[in-house]
């Protein structure tokens, strides 16, 4: 059986039922025939290079409190993507980047969560008196590839693995 949370048709108030449709069950109503397709919530990552050093953030909630973490955040219904990633690294750092390029595109089997990866650097000064922001994460620091502490998500360990293939030349091999 799988998890939803909404309980209640939008369209008629009945009870929601899981029923297979398309061969996949998703919520639906027994009376209306509405069916919740539940779409995944797209994140944002940033890859902030400087001077072959990656800035980190020490995640100050869960999940993942205490490891470290890429600047990233869910774009709001209607926003940019580009426009997202850079107001997460604001959001966290109160730094200014410059978008590189896309890194890459992330999702698995069983998570709510598609991740579009971008890399970027700092802006000229923006590094200067670097602190984090208020909220999700309590310091910042750089670090080398090589010497990256335990990470907080398993898409940050793919995003590392591309990223190194990519400034490395090396061919990016996907699963």
């Amino acid at each position: 059986m799988i998890e939803f949370v909404y309980r209640y048709c939008p369209l008629c108030a009945t009870p929601l039922r899981e029923q297979i449709v398309g061969a996949v069950a998703r919520p639906s109503c027994p009376a209306c025939g509405f069916v919740l397709y539940l779409s995944p919530k797209v994140v944002t990552v940033v890859v902030i290079e400087h001077e072959g050093q990656l800035l980190l953030g020490r995640r100050e909630i869960e999940p993942g409190r205490g490891k470290w973490s890429f600047c990233s955040g869910y774009v709001d219904r209607g926003e940019e993507l580009e426009e997202a990633a850079l107001r997460e690294v604001k959001e966290e750092t109160n730094l200014s980047v410059e978008l590189l390029d896309l890194l890459g595109l992330y999702s698995r089997k069983g998570s709510p969560h598609l991740l579009v990866a971008y890399r970027a650097r700092p802006l000229a000064g923006s590094l200067d008196g670097l602190a984090p922001q208020p909220g999700e994460v309590s310091e910042l620091a750089l670090f080398r590839p090589e010497a990256v502490p335990e990470l907080a998500f398993p898409f940050d360990y793919d995003i590392l693995r591309d990223w190194q293939a990519l400034v490395s030349g090396a061919r990016v091999q996907r699963r």
